[in-house]
């Protein structure tokens, strides 16, 4: 075990660390510190945390073996991370810090690991690579984003990654690292109930629960009522339980082994389904065991129409008065096994199959409709062993059969071939070529007989393969949906609300999002069994791009004011609700610059600044930092008070401008621009005496460019917005005035600010 060595070495206190560990101390540095190893025998790779106030490059230097490492390679605050190639190894391996005069550093999570790993045979992120980014797009791509916070995210980025990815992603119905509770949240008790799907709907139902829906309200979102998909969208979002879970269960009921209310599945047999499917991949039950759970729920016996399967005997002849559609299907679309090279598949293999699943009956209850059991009998049943997959299969009844099945299937050559790539290219990649392919059937047959699936997608997870430059995901818009909403709402008010009105709104809405973009809804996939919406039709939708551009983009659509609510009066039970972005923006030296509220915005929603540019910026920070100025003597009229959506675009701040140069105004500052006088007079409809804008108002509005311009053009209005850009940068968004309509109007701001990110291609997508 790593331990912290506190004796002295030459008057220095020292770490000695120990391959695949991190030393769980930390230490204050003020003159010198040393830590050392043995030598590994392999390339390896150290790293360690730097934390100090005021921290300068310089202020700490580092020695390898008496080798200063200069240049880019010197220390700075976060984690550093460090190669040490075998060939440069000494017996034993000195690091020396060294802190400038009047420093105080504190080095923390000191650790050596091997240069390079693998875990399935898939090489691993290192701990150099495994960075906030990579945290992000795994939580965007297995949680719907999730829900943690700054300091957990970076905390899982100093982490090792096999260690970090099993604290995000499990299989618990709660996860309050991923999901927790926002700062002074009203309605805690999802961080502690309700994470199985029953539970959560019947929570919702309750008249007593503690929730701010109004009871009156209540039952349509219950098991048995119409807005059924609408509470599993609640359940995404609302914080306190585990997005993870929810992520795969999703994929598991909608996609993978998809089950369709419209295809006579109940609501109560849905719900049943998903959350035996769930039990058991939280029991970490073999992947095989956890699709015979799936095979012998009502759910799919109802949707296929096998729970009238039954083997009769007419005048001394036996015969499958049988339908085969689940027969089929069992092995299509369960594990990929089409029976190629098999001639005996369709006349053999699926025929007996059928035989297989006789007298599964799912009995029908009096004012309750058809059970969410199947009942295994043998009356009606083919009890004689069955020739399946060229295997012998044997069982009392169909439970018995199926779960004698279901180990020769997962482990049949095209099941191998065939399922993980089903599991990654509909979770995570719709770009694998065939080398990629097979580096995932490869990790998947390292898993043995008993396939663990929480290991395959921590090691995907945790991977090159996932991490490289080749993935790319498009999101399908339940993808989206969910996704957006995680990212804009902060209270669970929000996501109990999910937008409906409510004497007001707070909130995401995600319903109308599947239906704007023509997706259909939860538990009623687009193909029925073959499962919903794909990736390929949401990105090639131009309704889905249309509408989603309307909601986020368009102000004069009223689907844009509806969808960035701030606060309302009575939406919670009678009570006011305030949105307060604080909660889970820090602030910097107790404030918020719109250059700060703009990056931290950027990454929180698309994760990394891959595509964040000059433009982008010059697009938020006026958003962001724009704020309209009163009159002179500091007040505002009653109607101007009252006012939403204050904020202004770059166009319309060069309108202003330009309004302004028609009249020869010189003085076009930002704080001339949002002076009363100017804002309020110029660049507004009609008031040049012209019927509409004018033409130099429309030009301005309609003026477009690009980042390099903006960087580089010294074309007029270029240089201008060059300036203006840097003042809008560094103008305060005051979510933390005393003042309450200078607060709602910040918050106006940046919900604008965020439906701008929401307007762009990169949030339909993840992958370079």
């Amino acid at each position: 075990m790593s331990v912290i060595n506190m004796y002295l070495l030459d008057g220095l206190s020292a770490f000695v660390l120990e391959l695949g560990k991190i030393e769980p101390e930390s230490v204050t540095i003020t003159s010198s510190f040393q830590a050392s190893f043995q030598n590994t025998g392999q390339d390896t790779e150290l790293c360690f945390v730097v934390s100090a106030p005021g921290f300068s490059i310089g202020d700490l230097s580092i020695s390898i073996n008496g080798v200063a490492q200069t240049g880019s390679a010197r220390p700075r605050t976060g984690e550093n991370c460090y190669v040490i190639p075998a060939a440069q190894q000494q017996g034993e391996n000195i690091i020396l810090f060294n802190v400038g005069p009047g420093v105080t550093v504190n080095l923390s999570r000191a650790g050596i690991d091997p240069a390079s790993r693998s875990r399935l045979g898939l090489n691993s992120l290192t701990r150099s690579s495994w960075d906030e980014r990579a945290v992000r797009k795994v939580l965007k791509i297995f949680a719907f984003g999730g829900h943690a916070t700054d300091a957990q995210i970076r905390e899982w980025s100093y982490m090792q990654p096999r260690v970090a990815i099993a604290e995000m992603l499990n299989f618990s119905e709660h996860n309050a690292k991923l999901s927790p509770l926002a700062r002074g949240e009203k309605y805690t008790d999802t961080a502690f109930a309700h994470g199985t799907m029953r539970s959560f709907y019947e929570f919702i139902a309750s008249e007593s629960s503690d929730i701010p829906i109004p009871v009156s309200a209540r039952q349509y979102l219950s098991i048995d009522g119409y807005r059924f998909d609408s509470t599993f969208a609640r359940m995404i979002a609302v914080r306190g339980l585990n997005p993870f879970r929810q992520r795969i269960g999703f994929w598991e009921t909608n996609y993978h082994l998809a089950t369709n209310l419209d295809a006579g599945v109940s609501r109560q047999q849905m719900v049943q389904y998903y959350d035996e499917i769930m039990a058991a991949h939280e029991a970490r039950r073999p992947y095989h065991e956890i699709m015979g759970v799936a095979a012998k729920s009502a759910a799919v016996a109802i949707q296929y129409g096998h729970y009238r399967n039954r083997w009769r005997t007419s005048n001394g002849e036996s015969y499958c008065d049988c339908n085969d559609d689940f027969a089929r299907e069992i092995h299509q679309l369960f594990y990929g096994i089409f029976g190629a090279n098999d001639p005996n598949h369709e006349d053999g293999t699926i025929r007996e199959t059928a035989k297989m699943l006789t007298d599964m009956d799912v009995p029908y209850i009096e004012d309750f409709g058809r059970d969410i059991h199947v009942d295994f009998d043998t009356r009606y049943h083919h009890t004689n062993s069955l020739t399946i997959l060229g295997q012998t299969i044997s069982g009392a009844n169909a439970s018995a059969k199926i779960d004698n099945l279901m180990p020769i299937s997962i482990m049949h050559p095209e099941s191998l071939r065939n399922l993980p790539v089903m599991i990654i290219s509909t979770l995570a990649d719709d770009n694998l070529n065939e080398s990629r392919r097979n580096q995932l059937r490869a990790a998947w047959a390292a898993l043995g007989t008993n396939k663990d699936f929480l290991t395959f997608i921590h090691a995907y997870a945790t991977s090159e393969l996932f991490h490289g430059p080749n993935q790319l995901k498009y999101l399908t818009s339940f993808e989206r949906a969910f996704y957006m909403a995680n990212k804009f709402n902060i209270d669970n008010i929000e996501a109990y609300l999910s937008n409906d009105w409510v004497d007001g709104r707070a909130g995401r809405e995600v319903d109308a999002v599947m239906e704007g973009d023509n997706a259909s809804e939860i538990f009623r996939p687009l193909h029925n069994v073959f499962g919903g919406q794909n990736s390929t039709e949401a990105s090639d939708s131009a309704v889905a791009f249309e509408k989603n551009y309307n909601r986020s983009a368009t102000q004069e659509s009223w689907e844009f004011e509806r969808e960035l609510p701030v606060d309302c009066g009575t939406c919670d039970l009678g009570q006011p609700w305030v949105k307060d972005w604080t909660k889970v923006i820090p602030s910097v030296n107790g404030g918020y610059t719109a250059d700060y509220v703009a990056e931290w915005l950027w990454r929180h929603v698309v994760g990394n600044f891959v595509n964040y540019t000059s433009l982008e910026r010059a697009h938020l920070v006026a958003i962001l930092g724009a704020r309209r100025l009163p009159r002179a003597d500091g007040t505002e009229y009653s109607w101007q008070q009252s006012n939403r959506n204050t904020y202004f675009d770059i166009n319309h701040l060069l309108c202003i401008r330009e309004d302004r140069r028609a009249v020869n105004l010189s003085n076009n500052s930002l704080a001339d621009l949002m002076h009363f006088d100017s804002w309020n007079n110029y660049c507004a409809h009609g008031d040049d005496g012209e019927a509409d804008y004018t033409e130099v108002e429309e030009g301005a509005f309609n003026f477009s460019f690009n980042g390099q311009q903006l960087d580089s053009s010294n074309t007029d209005p270029f240089p201008y917005l060059r300036g203006l850009v840097e003042e809008l940068a560094v103008s305060p968004v005051m979510l933390n005035s005393n003042d309450p309509i200078t607060r709602r109007r910040a918050n106006e701001h940046l919900q604008a600010a965020i439906a701008f990110i929401f307007a762009t291609p990169y949030v339909f997508a993840e992958g370079e």
